[in-house]
């Protein structure tokens, strides 16, 4: 360990290493002279700051993170309480799918453009435009609700709009992290932040409920459209440095998106993952979420059986989140990786019957490897990826649970009904396990260690690469 002072950010070197110091915020302003404490890394030297609750300590993480619970909270509303606005219109499980499809359909077509546009534009004012279009498309959901004069054509269409502000929101969030905290603390800011989404996810689900059975969807709507007017509050709070507010290539939007796609599939590590991460949605994920009710129904009760191992899964989500705030390996994708092989016992478990309990206790360890998984990948990504090209990176991270898990919803219908469900269980738990020990075998992956570049010094970086001049 070094123990260092300094005026701002300065370089200085030796005869074996190289030195950075990276200047630490406090609030909206800057901390100078301030003693950071340094350790070595294969790139150069990373602040090293074990405290979870570190990223707290910034005012603009502080306002983020308050407008990112609100944010998911409100995301976590709307399946719920759209799906029970289209029964009280027509009663029919078709009309729950439209309009449950018209929002994530174009959350699917059009969350590279998202990212694009992250990359492109002043990150805080694209999920500022974003929110404001999901607030004012819930709102009018919601009051057509209370007036009597909704359709569910008319819940498609607004729907579609929210779709839209989700598409634009989520890749420029990831892209705007590295900008609140300091360069160690992204770890724990990833951490907390996917404690915060998960909570939102078991509570608000809850809430819902228990909005719609007393008040009526309307209500939960307006309720909802008031947590991304908040979350748009939030946002506008923030104070940014000027590097953040001005991305600095201005390129065609078009060539941009080509170019992310292009950069993904010629940087070995990171199209391995991201394409282990889509087949593992495809094959795995949503095989899992057909098969898991139709053996619950047979095994475990139905409803009762198969909410249990859902609770239990949720828990460990936070439990995962926890591990995440307090472990930082050495090697991140390796360990990733390696933790998503807890998965196995629970699907081998599930497809043969074993006891409810049994099959809870390893659902426990699924929830756990989700999230760890997330925020070790979210973390590498924002200390490995120019910051010029993070949203559209981040974008791509995304399309495999947008695109190709709701394909392997509607085929895995069809082949459970076929071969059952304890086989479509036992297949994902053997591919699983085959590609990430594959996975585990490629150096490009497994060696990727933690980066001491601040998001400053990695477009510098990438400015001399060839493959990053994206």
């Amino acid at each position: 360990m070094l123990l260092v002072r300094a005026r701002g950010k300065v370089r200085r070197r030796n005869s074996s290493s190289r030195f950075r110091v990276e200047k630490r915020q406090s609030g909206c302003g800057m901390r100078l002279d301030e003693p950071v404490r340094y350790s070595s890394s294969s790139r150069g030297i990373v602040a090293d700051d074990g405290r979870w609750w570190a990223p707290l300590g910034h005012s603009r993480f502080r306002c983020y993170f308050a407008g990112h619970v609100l944010s998911t909270a409100g995301d976590s509303l709307v399946p719920l309480t759209i799906a029970f606005a289209a029964l009280s219109l027509s009663g029919s499980a078709a009309d729950v799918g439209w309009v449950l499809a018209a929002n994530r359909v174009p959350i699917a077509l059009l969350v590279l453009l998202g990212g694009a546009l992250g990359d492109r534009w002043d990150r805080r004012r694209v999920m500022v435009c974003a929110d404001v279009l999901r607030c004012a498309a819930q709102a009018a959901t919601g009051l057509v609700l209370l007036s009597g004069q909704a359709s569910v054509l008319l819940l498609v269409m607004l729907q579609a709009v929210a779709g839209v502000g989700t598409a634009l929101f989520s890749p420029a969030a990831t892209g705007l992290v590295p900008a609140l905290v300091p360069h160690a603390q992204l770890r724990q800011a990833n951490a907390l932040l996917g404690i915060a989404g998960n909570t939102n996810k078991i509570t608000s689900i809850s809430l819902a409920g228990v909005l719609v059975a007393v008040t009526g969807p309307g209500v939960a709507l307006l309720l909802d459209a008031a947590t991304f007017a908040a979350s748009t509050v939030a946002l506008l709070r923030l104070r940014l440095p000027a590097s953040a507010r001005h991305p600095q290539v201005r390129v065609g939007l078009w060539r941009q998106v080509r170019d992310g796609a292009h950069y993904v599939i010629t940087t070995r590590w990171l199209a391995v993952v991201l394409g282990y991460g889509a087949l593992l949605q495809a094959l795995v994920i949503g095989p899992h979420m057909v098969a898991g009710p139709l053996l619950s129904e047979q095994s475990y009760g139905g409803p009762a059986g198969w909410a249990t191992i859902g609770v239990v899964q949720a828990v460990g989500s936070l439990a995962g989140g926890a591990l995440a705030l307090r472990v930082r390996p050495r090697r991140p994708l390796r360990a990733g990786l390696a933790i998503s092989l807890l998965m196995v016992p629970y699907l081998l478990l599930f497809a043969c019957g074993a006891p409810l309990w049994l099959v809870a206790a390893t659902a426990f360890g699924v929830g756990i490897q989700g999230a760890f998984f997330l925020a070790t990948q979210a973390t590498v990504l924002q200390t490995h990826i120019p910051d010029h090209a993070l949203s559209r990176v981040a974008a791509w991270a995304q399309l495999g649970n947008l695109v190709l898990l709701p394909t392997a919803l509607a085929a895995a219908g069809p082949i459970a009904a076929a071969v059952g469900g304890q086989t479509v269980l036992l297949v994902g738990a053997g591919w699983l396990t085959v590609s990430t020990l594959v996975v585990l075998t490629i150096p490009a992956v497994t060696n990727l260690g933690n980066v001491a570049a601040s998001p400053a010094d990695r477009t510098g970086e990438a400015a001399t690469s060839q493959r990053a001049a994206v």
